[in-house]
């Protein structure tokens, strides 16, 4: 298993064999296919802003494949306080088995105004955003004095009206980032710092993969339709004959 540049819908595909992984025994072939491009993102994601043991942290899309993913991992990583959004009572409930303390339902709550009060008034140390535009004056809201942010995903736009001055008064920190457009070398080290932080806790066990619906290859357009309406928790799959 490993990461792609695209073209994953597909019986078969090269790739570069610094981003090839062994699948562990335990993982079935869904499972396998269900971890290496969320689970890679997450754990980049969180090392990109130097989290450490300790740090509390809000996760956007905690239903989401990535979302699913940074749960866990920040868990393993020794996170104090693991916050998380999602639009439904039933997803909220599902990240909780996974780890998550603060849960918050973004349909009717300010996240803001709640991942404060779960941090007593502080704000999390870490944001990790996949929505972007739409959520950046209440992600710096929700952060701690000296804060990081790193986005991930665009889901709410690209362009924002950002009032820059609480990135000035409380010296936060925010970074991009992607795996796709980065060359071989650094997709290589994010893959190898998993295999090495994560992967065995994946095979374990401790960390799961959560696969919400398996699809055949020739239903992949229902599967687009079906990740579109937004009603998937973990990872959507599709299986090759």
């Amino acid at each position: 298993m490993g990461l792609l540049a695209g073209g994953g819908y597909a019986e078969q595909v090269a790739i570069h064999h610094r981003l090839a992984m062994k699948v562990p025994e335990s993982l079935s072939w869904h499972e396998a296919g269900a971890t290496p491009e969320v689970y890679i993102t997450a754990h980049d994601a969180l090392r990109q802003c130097d989290f450490v043991a300790g740090e509390s942290v809000l996760i956007h899309a905690a239903g989401s494949g990535v979302g699913v993913a940074a749960i866990q991992i920040a868990r393993l990583m020794g996170a104090s306080l693991v916050v998380g959004t999602a639009g439904s009572a039933e997803k909220l409930a599902k990240a909780k088995q996974l780890g998550l303390d603060a849960c918050i339902n973004y349909r009717d709550q300010d996240f803001a105004v709640e991942t404060l009060a779960a941090t007593g008034g502080r704000g999390v140390d870490v944001v990790l955003d996949v929505i972007g535009a739409s959520y950046w004056e209440r992600n710096m809201r929700a952060l701690a004095p000296k804060g990081r942010m790193v986005i991930v995903g665009l889901m709410g736009g690209a362009t924002t009206q950002a009032n820059l001055g609480m990135l000035l008064t409380k010296r936060l920190q925010v970074r991009g980032t992607t795996l796709r457009a980065r060359p071989l070398e650094e997709k290589a080290l994010a893959t190898r710092a998993f295999e090495k932080s994560v992967l065995p806790h994946v095979a374990s066990g401790r960390v799961r993969v959560v696969v919400d619906r398996v699809f055949a290859l020739a239903e992949a357009a229902e599967a687009q339709k079906y990740m579109e309406a937004n009603a998937n928790f973990g990872k959507i799959v599709l299986e090759m004959a």
